[in-house]
């Protein structure tokens, strides 16, 4: 019996019978073994796809009945909540921007108006004094109430020994004095400003103003003196 048309070898035609897998005469693979390895192989992507969706498709259902949609967005939504609240809560719980900018004692025992208007630096390791300026432009000093000048004063906080002692030299001084109990104010003789508040132990001296009605004038606009 002849051999198979599908039997022949695809390199040397060589017949063989329907037993054999390779050619008698050369060794290579038969047509026929060809055909089915290329067909095994042009199957398996389509195979491999069928059973990918297949697979998908059960996992999706499981997701969706273990776990509604509505679930999936509320979580969403309450994930976007949390990162508000923990944001909310960094922010309140830091200090604010005023707070770190207030300084030392002498400087958080200013009212706001000549804290704010004021550059200080310290001028001793303890934080007890400082010497500060308030620039000629600032509207603090308008109406050339310093001359043109940057004014320059000192503040620190003081035992009440030392604060009356300081007071008690300004009166003597020849000063005229404005506001004299718990808070003493007074225009110094060359136009320069003492002030004195004894429930806190702040003491604030400036340099001369223009004139007596500068000096005045700063202690109302400072919060100083109502």
């Amino acid at each position: 019996m002849s051999a198979l048309p599908e039997l022949a070898c695809q390199y040397c035609g060589h017949r063989n019978t329907g037993a054999d897998s390779r050619c008698a005469h050369c060794g290579a693979p038969l047509r026929a073994a060809v055909d089915a390895v290329r067909s095994a192989a042009e199957k398996l992507p389509a195979q491999a796809a069928e059973v990918a969706e297949k697979v998908g498709g059960e996992a999706k259902r499981f997701v969706d009945k273990a776990y509604p949609r509505w679930q999936w967005r509320a979580a969403g939504v309450l994930g976007l909540l949390m990162v508000v609240a923990v944001v909310w809560g960094l922010r309140s719980c830091s200090p604010s921007l005023p707070s770190l900018a207030q300084g030392s004692a002498p400087v958080r025992a200013m009212p706001d108006l000549l804290r704010t208007a004021a550059t200080c630096q310290p001028l001793d390791s303890g934080g007890q004094r400082e010497k500060c300026v308030i620039a000629a432009t600032d509207p603090m000093l308008f109406g050339n109430i310093a001359g043109g000048r940057d004014l320059t004063f000192y503040a620190e906080l003081l035992p009440q020994d030392r604060l009356a002692d300081s007071i008690s030299r300004w009166r003597g001084a020849g000063g005229t004095a404005l506001v004299d109990g718990p808070v003493y104010a007074a225009i110094g003789p060359s136009a320069t400003v003492w002030y004195a508040d004894t429930r806190t132990g702040f003491r604030l001296e400036t340099s001369n103003f223009a004139g007596r009605t500068g000096a005045q004038t700063f202690l109302s606009r400072a919060g100083l003196v109502r």
